[in-house]
């Protein structure tokens, strides 16, 4: 119970004091687009065989493990639509071993306020479990969530043309806005040349830049940025409170009726990092006697041009009438190096520990990455 104490004390706490900080945090939170549509897709991978010279292979070594992470995010005046999902693969001896979890649920806003109604589900997997857990659930909610890319890749160009000396001196900020919103409406565009255009124009008309016109190097650079699709930046949270019912349960057991309580909280501090958050208990009518709890934490980076940063942290608890608790956490971090146009190398740490586990596995993977053509 301790364990489980100081998991709820340091993501409340965190997450709060975060929260009550926001309006100091910079100008991308502070913008609100007119529609947000967020999408994010992690992957990363490892695997290693060494057949040794023993006949009862003693030392031999199979090991693996698969991480994904996705999350999507509609958000509408009227209406939103938010999936995420979390798998984590590993081989350790030819013993394979997952966790997993995902979430979808849809939200209908009361008319010009953050209050919403919501419906969806949950589901919750692991090796120690009989089957999935899935849950369908329904109750009311408070807060929204922005896709603020829009944003985030104004300020890049900006950034991008004052380094090339395409720029005299950093745009005002009524400018960053309207390229902002040009760009979240992207779709209404033709083709990427002609957003490109536009926003050349918005530019120029400025008269931050020094030769009048941008030149061929910068309009490079703009639409670059422009296809980037590693830099989404999510801002915002909600809470949210209601009863469920359990579809499967993951010990086979009889089905029950639920309660549940979940706080979500995404940050973007500045065009290169962005950090996201999530809380989720959902419990039987027995509360604290038959429930799961998952806690998740995550935080990436961008040091340079050249490295990125992101580290991870999970943690699961599944507790069950008149059993002992089962708690998996994980810890992962990564760097990762572009050493060259074709080359990089990347160094990932990851620890795990369950109610069974004497001690934290430990892994250090590092891996590079050449690609020829």
């Amino acid at each position: 119970m301790k364990k489980l104490v100081w998991v709820l004390v340091v993501f409340v706490v965190f997450d709060i004091g975060i929260v009550w900080a926001q309006p100091r945090v910079g100008p991308l939170c502070g913008y609100t687009p007119p529609r947000s549509e967020f999408r994010d897709l992690k992957l990363s991978a490892n695997y290693r065989y060494y057949n040794d010279q023993f006949a009862d292979n003693r030392d031999n070594v199979s090991s693996g493990s698969l991480r994904a992470s996705f999350s999507r995010l509609l958000d509408a005046p009227a209406f939103g639509l938010s999936q995420q999902a979390n798998l984590k693969l590993d081989l350790t001896k030819d013993v394979l071993s997952y966790q997993a979890d995902g979430a979808m649920n849809l939200r209908v806003y009361l008319e010009q306020t953050n209050l919403f109604g919501f419906v969806g589900l949950e589901a919750q997997g692991a090796t120690a479990f009989v089957s999935p857990g899935v849950r369908a659930l329904a109750g009311l909610g408070y807060g929204r969530f922005k896709d603020v890319t829009a944003l985030s890749k104004a300020l890049k160009i900006q950034e991008r043309l004052l380094n090339l000396k395409a720029l005299s001196a950093p745009l005002p900020e009524t400018v960053i806005f309207e390229l902002a919103d040009t760009i979240g409406r992207r779709l209404e565009f033709p083709d990427i040349a002609s957003l490109v255009q536009r926003l050349e124009e918005i530019i120029e008309a400025s008269g931050f830049v020094p030769q009048g016109q941008l030149g061929a190097v910068a309009l490079l650079r703009i639409e670059e940025i422009l296809n980037e699709t590693a830099d989404e930046k999510l801002c915002g949270w909600e809470l949210r409170v209601g009863m469920g019912y359990e579809l499967l349960d993951p010990q086979e057991g009889a089905r029950d009726w639920l309660t549940l309580a979940s706080f979500e909280y995404a940050l973007a501090p500045a065009p290169r990092s962005q950090f996201k958050s999530s809380l989720r208990f959902s419990s039987s009518l027995a509360l604290l006697e038959d429930y799961v709890l998952i806690a998740q934490a995550n935080y990436a980076f961008r040091i340079s041009e050249s490295i990125d940063a992101q580290a991870s942290y999970n943690f699961v608890r599944t507790q069950l009438k008149d059993r002992t608790s089962l708690d998996i956490q994980s810890i992962d971090l990564r760097l990762t190096f572009q050493v060259q146009a074709n080359l990089n190398l990347a160094v990932q740490l990851e620890f795990t520990l369950a109610s069974d586990f004497e001690e934290w596995t430990q892994g250090l993977t590092i891996t590079a990455n050449y690609d020829l053509f």
